[in-house]
């Protein structure tokens, strides 16, 4: 057995793996972890990434590197999405980074972050000839990847992240409804442009993944503490999404923070998620969504054992 461990500098959210592998694909989790530092925030009206927003990152990634290193020093795979790569600060994050920490980052291409996400997703749900939209919504950026089995169809990438919706369109909680109205309108204009650039047909089966997919089922479940075994491959529908969605319109920033389901740094974030969420089963004409708990993280360390 190797041990080998990824991390996941999202827009939103760092994650980290560290896992003993073997050569079957197989691997036994060692430690898994993540926190949100909100890395992207106000990348559209600064271009930039923060600097109170990289020192916060910049710790969560000492400890994380100190974590593997407790953990006998794995073979480490880093990878920065969306934020890092559009910020004109970016490649300075990342000299920053190997120089406090030493962890090498490699800003991955959204072409890249959809195969490695893909990877990750069908490791642990059942592709085999069926037509799939994996929906893998960001901080700073949705993708959207269609596939027939395991190969990749068409995919595309939006500007459609949480962080970016949110700071745009929602500035009152409880939910304003010109607001809210204002945010659906934008998303069913940019959906239906996707849409368009996606090969045309219908689709099986919608897989989501990441926090507001993982949120939105634990929420219905009400499973608390957060447990990823009953979180993967359950489902929920169009039906079960606008009643939470409805739900925490109504309620204030603090009130949502009382939901235990609901992480918090996602308590304002949750609308604009829930919203992709609603406006892309809309769109497709996806009436359930099955949610997989695994993604990047999980397609990173397996494309790492293919090349080993």
């Amino acid at each position: 057995m190797k041990k080998i461990a990824s991390i996941d500098i999202g827009s939103n959210t760092v994650r980290l793996l560290v896992v003993d592998s073997s050569d079957n694909q197989d691997f036994k989790l060692i430690v898994s972890k993540r926190k949100i530092t909100r890395l992207g925030e106000s990348m559209d009206s600064q271009g930039k990434l923060m600097e109170e927003r990289i020192e916060t990152t910049l710790n969560v990634l000492k400890e994380f590197r100190q974590i593997c290193l407790e953990n006998g020093n794995p073979s480490l795979f880093a990878v920065a999405t969306s934020a890092v790569r559009e910020a004109s600060n970016g490649q300075e994050f990342v000299r920053l980074v190997k120089k406090e920490t030493d962890i090498d980052i490699k800003i991955i291409s959204w072409e890249e972050e959809a195969r490695l996400t893909l990877e990750g997703v069908f490791w642990k749900i059942p592709h085999t000839n069926r037509k799939i939209i994996t929906l893998d919504i960001g901080g700073g950026s949705t993708e959207f990847i269609f596939s027939k089995g395991k190969n990749i169809a068409g995919s595309c990438s939006t500007s459609l992240g949480v962080v970016r919706l949110t700071e745009k369109f929602i500035s009152q909680n409880p939910i304003n409804d010109k607001e809210f109205k204002n945010l659906q309108n934008h998303l069913r204009k940019e959906l239906l442009a996707v849409k368009k650039q996606l090969p045309a047909f219908s689709p099986e089966i919608l897989i989501g993944t990441a926090g507001t997919v993982t949120t939105l089922a634990a929420l219905k479940e009400e499973i608390y503490p957060y447990d990823p075994e009953k979180i993967h491959g359950s489902l929920f529908s169009f039906h079960d999404a606008e009643s939470i969605l409805e739900d925490l319109k109504r309620k204030s920033l603090d009130e949502r923070l009382a939901l235990k389901p609901l992480e918090q740094g996602r308590e304002d974030l949750i609308i604009a998620g829930t919203a992709i969420v609603l406006e892309t089963m809309r769109t497709f004409d996806c009436k359930m969504l099955k949610v997989s708990e695994y993604s990047l993280r999980e397609g990173i360390i397996l494309n790492a054992i293919h090349k080993n």
